[in-house]
């Protein structure tokens, strides 16, 4: 997937709902419980402040604040490490070290993407696309085989659109267009909430006796 195409796929997520309303009432809405929605709140902050701590990356990089700029970064590898160790009582440790290798790949991406724009590297931010292309079905991958209730195409798509924000966010941040940047930042939370969603809800109806 290039760029052009994520753009496209983006512009999709921007102009229509992040899933249908035949999909949100087969794979959204878990069944009443309080653990089902303590984990389905839990994954909605865990994966809005993954954008949240990203976005200060982004924007202390551009202004060129080397010290907001490395704690911001420290705070997207903690809140990695608290995704992926969200894993561990369902799937073992193994499998949220796993987890923890790919997301450190997605940040070092859009990190790679970051910097590069900041360098006004055209060659280094269409690598860094290609690192969010792969990784993306790298994780749809670990996922869907985790649990038979993630499709992974399903997956593919969702993430691949959740990098095309990333991407779309440092360009409007390099240009200062901050007015289309929060319409950006919208898209990507309601984008965050569907995800973890999706992913709550597989989880409540593979492990029900947990929850």
């Amino acid at each position: 997937m290039n760029i052009r195409t994520m753009a496209l796929l983006l512009f999709a997520v921007l102009t229509q709902p992040a899933w249908s309303q035949t999909d949100q009432n087969q794979a959204v809405q878990a069944p009443p419980g309080a653990a089902a929605l303590d984990t389905r709140l839990a994954l909605r902050d865990l994966w809005v402040e993954h954008i949240f701590w990203v976005r200060n990356y982004v924007v202390a990089n551009q202004e060129g604040q080397r010290k907001q700029a490395e704690a911001a970064g420290t705070e997207v590898v903690a809140n990695a490490t608290a995704i992926a160790n969200s894993l561990a009582p369902l799937y073992g440790q193994p499998a949220a070290d796993q987890m923890l290798k790919l997301l450190a790949g997605h940040w070092s991406a859009v990190k790679h993407y970051s910097d590069a724009s900041v360098a006004k590297n055209a060659t280094g931010k269409d690598a860094a696309v290609a690192e969010l292309t792969s990784n993306a079905k790298a994780i749809a991958k670990f996922l869907a085989t985790a649990n038979p209730n993630l499709p992974e195409g399903t997956l593919v798509t969702m993430l691949s659109a959740h990098g095309g924000h990333h991407v779309v966010q440092v360009d409007q941040v390099s240009k200062k267009d901050y007015a289309a940047e929060a319409k950006t930042w919208k898209a990507m939370r309601e984008h965050m909430l569907a995800l973890a969603d999706t992913l709550a809800a597989a989880l409540v109806k593979q492990f029900p006796d947990k929850f």
